[in-house]
């Protein structure tokens, strides 16, 4: 069976930003690696065949993050059973990508799947997570990812590098403005800007990843031309 062992070998920085020969799944690439494990971000895999293609490259842990809007989740989580992941690695957060009205329900999620994330590596296991499309709740979790695992040293390191690039809101210049920018801009990036703040904040205080980080929502302030991606809108 192929691996990532070689390709770790290979790329056993980061971040690597590097596609995985053999996926074939959009957006898809490795954001963090050790020679033991990898966490790769991408679009959710959309048929058995590129679930393969993930299975067969190493990843033997899944994260579903995002709401189940037409039965798409569940239809996901039945494929991987029957290609033979094993229900504890597969996990599934109900995080929204616009309307987030409840900041303390949205940093549960993702202090959720941070753990998972974490939970993987220290296990030496590939985890690949994904929400729809791939480029706005799973470029705002790889972001933070790497905001906790130093790998970026700031949220706006984050932006520059993992999100915007990789089409986090109009990092994608084909994505609707007004149903989809607009929104995100609305509601998840002043999320993210806090999830970084309390993410820096207990790191410095040499604290673990646990639900009580959100007990305090921080103050933010948005400032388009730093926490926008570039678009010319």
């Amino acid at each position: 069976m192929k691996t990532l062992i070689a390709f770790l070998a290979i790329f056993a920085t980061a971040p690597s930003n590097a596609a995985i020969e053999g996926i074939s799944i959009p957006n898809a690439h490795v954001v963090t690696s050790t020679d033991q494990s990898a966490v790769l971000r991408g679009r959710a895999p959309k048929n058995t065949a590129e679930m393969n293609e993930l299975i067969n490259a190493g990843v033997t842990e899944f994260l579903i993050f995002k709401n189940d809007t037409k039965g798409e989740v569940a239809k996901e989580q039945a494929q991987l059973l029957k290609l033979g992941i094993q229900p504890q690695n597969i996990t599934h957060i109900p995080f929204l990508w616009k309307d987030i009205k409840d900041f303390k329900a949205a940093c549960a999620m993702t202090i959720q799947a941070l753990q998972v994330i974490e939970n993987a590596t220290q296990a030496g296991r590939n985890i690949y997570f994904h929400c729809t499309v791939g480029e706005d709740r799973t470029g705002y979790l790889a972001g933070l990812w790497g905001i906790w695992t130093s790998i970026y040293d700031s949220e706006t390191h984050a932006l520059n590098e993992e999100m915007c690039p990789r089409g986090y809101e109009a990092g994608n210049p084909g994505k609707p403005y007004q149903n989809v920018v607009s929104k995100i801009r609305e509601t998840l990036t002043p999320t993210y800007l806090k999830m970084a703040n309390i993410l820096a904040s207990a790191k410095a205080r040499g604290e673990a990843l646990d639900i009580s980080m959100c007990d305090q929502e921080p103050k933010v302030k948005v400032v388009p031309s730093v926490h926008y991606c570039s678009s010319g809108k």
